[in-house]
């Protein structure tokens, strides 16, 4: 009978030097893969109301300024119809059974005329409204 003949092992080497690329790689996916809401660069003074309740945030944000101008998702649109266009957009983009709610943000100076149209887009482009305000003392 013969003898086998043992090897040396080898000592396996891992190779360490694109683990900071990896790493890297992940951080951008897991960034581009999130879901922030783009919250306009907006100062408003909410409406009160005597009986309000906390809401979950949406990722579909139209808020108004006590000037009056339009933004959808922190970007000034020009009126209602560019507002029903990008909800429908941003909606259409979407699974079927995602979140439509859309976050409502308006000064409580805004005249009806100006508010209300624009609440007409956001269900006509296919929202659900959420309107955000301050709790009355």
């Amino acid at each position: 009978m013969m003898s086998r003949r043992r090897r040396p092992r080898r000592a396996i080497r891992v190779p360490v030097a694109s683990m900071g690329d990896i790493a890297f790689l992940l951080i951008i996916f897991f960034i581009l893969c999130s879901n922030f809401i783009k919250d306009a660069p907006v100062r408003l003074d909410p409406p009160r109301a005597a009986d309000l309740r906390p809401v979950k945030e949406s990722t579909i944000l139209v808020s108004i300024d006590a000037d009056g101008r339009v933004y959808l998702q922190g970007a000034e649109v020009p009126n209602a119809e560019a507002v029903e266009c990008g909800v429908a957009a941003i909606l259409q983009a979407r699974p079927a059974a995602a979140d439509t709610r859309v976050l409502f943000k308006c000064d409580r100076g805004v005249d009806k005329t100006v508010f209300e149209p624009v609440l007409d887009a956001i269900t006509k482009g296919g929202g659900l409204i959420v309107a955000v305000g301050q709790r009355r003392e």
